[in-house]
């Protein structure tokens, strides 16, 4: 036990191992996200970053022999802020393809209606 953890060569691939899935998950984090937006040069770059760090870091896992277990959340939270800064700069929008239009004419204007009528028959049927 103790000549593990003075082991070099076991902090040094846990380290890589800690910084990958950090990093993996911001990755992780970055290609959820662009494929909510309507930027497909985004997408790209960020689906080729998470599949490498993906690559890379399975790559670590099977020539180390060791599990990914930490860092993996806070790597997550980290790529959601990047990611938001970078839609930011890019002006990269949620559902912008999307027109907020009634699709159908009067459409919205019926299930509302439908609505307050159920609402008004409910207090009858209890």
């Amino acid at each position: 036990m103790f000549d593990l953890l003075l082991n070099g060569e076991y902090w040094m691939a846990a380290l890589t191992i800690l910084a990958l899935a950090f990093i993996q998950n911001i990755s992780f984090t970055l290609v959820s996200r662009s494929r909510n937006r309507d930027n497909k040069k985004y997408h790209l770059i960020c689906s080729l970053f998470s599949n490498g760090i993906w690559f890379l870091t399975f790559r670590e896992l099977v020539t180390r022999d060791m599990t990914l277990t930490l860092f993996t959340m806070t790597g997550s939270v980290y790529g959601m802020t990047i990611s938001m800064w970078v839609e930011r700069i890019l002006g990269a929008q949620s559902d912008s393809h999307i027109k907020k239009t009634d699709p159908i004419p009067g459409l919205l204007k019926r299930i509302e209606e439908l609505e307050n009528q159920v609402r008004q028959l409910m207090p009858t049927l209890t």
